[in-house]
């Protein structure tokens, strides 16, 4: 595989790893080295200690810190691929949020496939800048006022639709506690605020968020 064909799959895939993956000799039906699973909403996804490498390929996974659930420090969306205990242990555990699927790949025998691969170290690269970005997002999220998270993770988590975004039934007071590290009563007080100033409107008993000027790109 030469320079342009790898930048020919740069420009059209989400990530460098999803091609290198499906170009590679591993496959997702050798039980050895990855195991597919389909999660329902709340389900956890039990891993061992050794290292992995989560492919997210439907739905959304949320991260959480094992010896305190109370905390959500990153969402993982459809195409991320999450490195699971490779490069140093964590204490993050993963949960569903909806009906999620994913691909559960031995994380030494990936790397040892695509380290001959010249585009390795970019691969690396492109890793570490996708895990500094939830990192990061996290960060910022924690200097914004708790309404501003808030509308930050309702946008995050529901459907964006022509009237708004399409609140699912899922992101509860809860969920948002622990999204934006605010206690539920907090979560609850600030999505009545986003109620009675009309941001958050209901159609058929369902709750849509209203779009504001950025969204629409004003």
């Amino acid at each position: 595989m030469d320079f342009l064909e790898v930048h020919g799959l740069l420009l059209r895939e989400p990530n460098l790893l999803l091609p290198l993956l499906d170009l590679s000799n591993i496959s997702k039906n050798n039980s050895d080295f990855c195991q597919m699973k389909v999660l329902k909403n709340h389900q956890d996804l039990v891993l061992t200690d050794s290292g992995k490498l989560i492919h997210v390929i439907k739905g959304q996974l949320l991260q959480q810190i094992n010896n305190s659930k109370q905390h959500v420090n990153a969402i993982w969306m459809e195409n991320d691929f999450i490195f699971h205990n490779v490069f140093q242990s964590n204490p993050y555990e993963y949960v569903a949020f909806g009906s999620v699927e994913v691909a559960i790949y031995d994380a030494n025998a990936v790397l040892q496939e695509l380290s001959g691969q010249p585009f390795f170290p970019d691969l690396l690269i492109d890793t570490l800048k996708r895990q500094e970005s939830q990192f990061y997002r996290y960060s910022l999220m924690l200097t914004k006022s708790v309404q501003e998270r808030v509308l930050d993770i309702i946008k995050l988590l529901s459907n964006r639709e022509e009237s708004g975004f399409h609140i699912p039934k899922m992101v509860n007071y809860l969920l948002l506690s622990k999204c934006c590290q605010i206690s539920p009563h907090t979560a609850k007080k600030a999505v009545q605020e986003l109620e009675r100033a009309n941001k958050i409107i209901y159609k058929k008993g369902k709750p849509i968020l209203i779009y504001d000027a950025e969204d629409l790109g004003l």
